[in-house]
């Protein structure tokens, strides 16, 4: 009869947050090895020029196009227009793709650039979710921002133009705490994107990892790297600030020269033999 007679279940012990969140192991990097990763990105520009500002010419014709529409409606169109960029790593795979030819001594292959995705269609597929998510996010919580301080949907649509724009913001009795408040929020929005992808790309094609071992890799090299991390982080924005200003005509080399010089950031933060643990 023992066999019938029923037994207290025993519950199964929860897992480690370890075996959750497996990373790549870090190494600490100083902030002088910033310039070398501009001066191996800017020679991986110089060995694929075409393929290269090929991808370049396609952020600035995006980002032209964007200028364009905003000039009817600049307040709102500033939000798309950084939210486009929020998805900038996933966008520049192509360019990742290039870099890690060159960096396996194999031929320029630019057809392969432009599959790159096939070589973790999973995790950069979700990744790119994750992205796209957050600038679904960002969109309307600066729309949100825009119509309470401005406080009349109605100003805004009859601007013409970002002189119109910002003839509005001095005006109005509020505009530095509204332009405070914008810039806040966007860069909260930029510490999150650059924190969960600074090395996520290259991990995904690399090491064909699954998302959350990339992005937990990501964070850990931001923890690991803090001041480093926030220099490199500055610096890009530099870089992408000075292709924007000169009318995303500078877009055309600042992307690859951004984007290949992330490549070598990684090869540098994360051993390239390193195991996940």
């Amino acid at each position: 009869m023992e066999q019938f007679i029923s037994k207290p279940a025993t519950a199964s012990p929860a897992p480690e947050v370890s075996d959750l969140f497996k990373t790549y192991p870090v190494q600490t990097v100083e902030p002088a090895a910033i310039k070398e990763w501009l001066k191996k990105g800017w020679a991986d520009l110089q060995a694929n020029p075409l393929a290269s500002l090929f991808y370049g010419v396609i952020f600035a014709i995006v980002g032209i196009i964007l200028s364009v529409f905003s000039a009817a409606n600049p307040a709102f169109m500033v939000a798309f227009t950084s939210g486009f960029f929020l998805v900038g790593p996933f966008l520049a795979l192509g360019l990742y793709m290039l870099s890690w030819q060159r960096d396996q001594g194999k031929k320029i292959d630019f057809g392969a650039s432009l599959m790159a995705i096939r070589h973790n269609a999973l995790g950069l597929g979700l990744y790119a979710l994750t992205l796209s998510f957050l600038m679904l996010l960002w969109v309307p919580a600066s729309a949100m921002m825009i119509a309470l301080f401005f406080n009349n949907i109605g100003s805004l649509s009859g601007m013409s133009g970002y002189a119109a724009l910002w003839e509005g913001l001095t005006q109005m009795n509020n505009g530095f705490l509204f332009t405070l408040s914008f810039i806040g929020v966007g860069l909260l929005f930029a510490l999150v994107a650059f924190a969960t992808g600074v090395v996520t790309v290259p991990i995904l094609i690399e090491r064909k990892a699954d998302i959350m071992t990339a992005i937990a890799t990501s964070l850990k090299v931001c923890m690991t790297n803090p001041k480093t991390m926030l220099l490199w982080a500055m610096t890009i924005t530099g870089i992408i600030g000075l292709g924007l200003v000169t009318f995303n005509l500078g877009l055309i080399l600042a992307m690859p020269l951004v984007a290949h010089a992330s490549w070598h950031a990684y090869r540098d933060l994360i051993a390239k033999n390193a195991s996940i643990r």
